[in-house]
């Protein structure tokens, strides 16, 4: 079980949280970019998350962060073993569903992977969306089966 974040603080509090759960003997964290980490791995992975932070806060900032989701989960689904599982996410409020939902697609097809989509995921209902609002919705997430 590998955990990667560019954030040494998140790997530290992920280290502890290992630790207090008896899991540190099957978990390794690494301090880097997870795209440094992807490339020097030929690691296979029955289960991967891909949860970056938002990559567009602004919508001139939409296209560059559509090309981040493309090019982050075109890496995850080449680390990902046949039959393995892949969640993804968004927190972009700028980035639609579909959009989102794009990109993964076109990451799919860059890495050359049969998917099929199990679930839509969103925000909890703690968190309702306006209809005068629509980029509140501002999480999703696919949970993906890679054949």
């Amino acid at each position: 079980m590998h955990s990667v974040d560019s954030s040494k603080r998140a790997i530290e509090l992920t280290e502890r949280n290992a630790a207090l759960t008896g899991l540190e003997d099957k978990h390794a964290a690494y301090a880097q970019d997870v795209f440094t980490f992807m490339k020097a791995s030929e690691e296979q992975y029955d289960l991967i998350v891909l949860d970056p932070p938002a990559f567009a806060k602004h919508l001139s900032a939409r296209h560059n962060a559509l090309m981040g989701y493309k090019r982050l989960n075109a890496a995850g689904l080449r680390r990902i073993a046949p039959g393995g599982i892949l969640f993804t996410f968004s927190c972009s409020q700028v980035v639609s569903r579909e959009l989102f939902q794009g990109a993964v697609l076109a990451a799919a097809i860059e890495a050359g992977r049969q998917v099929r989509v199990l679930h839509h995921l969103t925000q909890p209902a703690d968190h309702p969306v306006s209809l005068f609002h629509p980029e509140g919705e501002y999480l999703k997430g696919l949970v993906l089966a890679v054949e």
